[in-house]
């Protein structure tokens, strides 16, 4: 694949300050480049292997801050191509959160169910595909405890379908002081 990056500098008016801009196009071979999908690395210091990249589903569903504030079919079967272009080109690691996507607002649904519909109907397709799933824990300032993480994660595996996630992450560590309150625990099962 190659890529052509290029950059012009740039004024900015109240500061006097060069900015470099860049631009990368994707040769039209691009489309036809696939991941290996064997092709795996372990995630930090953990064993889990996942693909070299990921796919984010925040806008999934989202109709607060991306779509425009409206979810339609359209929408939906483009998320959904996206998910299967990224299955078909060997990408299987895919990130979302129990606050993606809009539950009551607008007709949208939430990004988690949304990952878990198309999950579920891949692998009616083709029982055999692995997908790598990360999520995470909104530790907002009403939620406090072990138990509120517990029920957290259980609502959110029962949106995605799932009887258990790959990842499961705390989501904006350090806001309202969360800081703690993954603290080091035995393994929630």
């Amino acid at each position: 694949m190659a890529t052509h990056v290029s950059s012009a500098a740039c004024l900015s008016v109240p500061c006097q300050r060069k900015i470099q801009r860049v631009r990368a196009v994707a040769s039209e071979d691009f489309a036809a480049v696939k991941t290996n999908g064997n092709e795996k690395v372990k995630l930090g210091a953990s064993d889990l292997k996942v693909t070299r990249l990921g796919i984010g589903a925040w806008s999934w569903g989202d109709t607060s801050y991306w779509n425009n504030f409206e979810w339609d079919d359209r929408k939906m079967k483009a998320a959904k191509a996206a998910f299967d272009a990224s299955i078909d080109n060997g990408i299987t690691f895919f990130d979302t959160a129990e606050v993606y996507g809009s539950r009551i607002s607008f007709g949208a649904i939430s990004s988690e169910t949304l990952l878990g519909r198309f999950i579920k109907e891949r692998k009616e397709k083709n029982p055999e595909v692995e997908v790598v799933i990360a999520t995470k824990f909104a530790a907002l300032p009403w939620r406090f405890g072990r138990q509120s993480v517990l029920t957290a994660l259980k609502d959110s595996l029962c949106r995605l379908g799932l009887s258990s996630v790959d990842l499961y992450q705390l989501h904006w560590p350090g806001v309202w002081g969360n800081e703690g309150c993954l603290s080091p625990t035995p393994p929630i099962y």
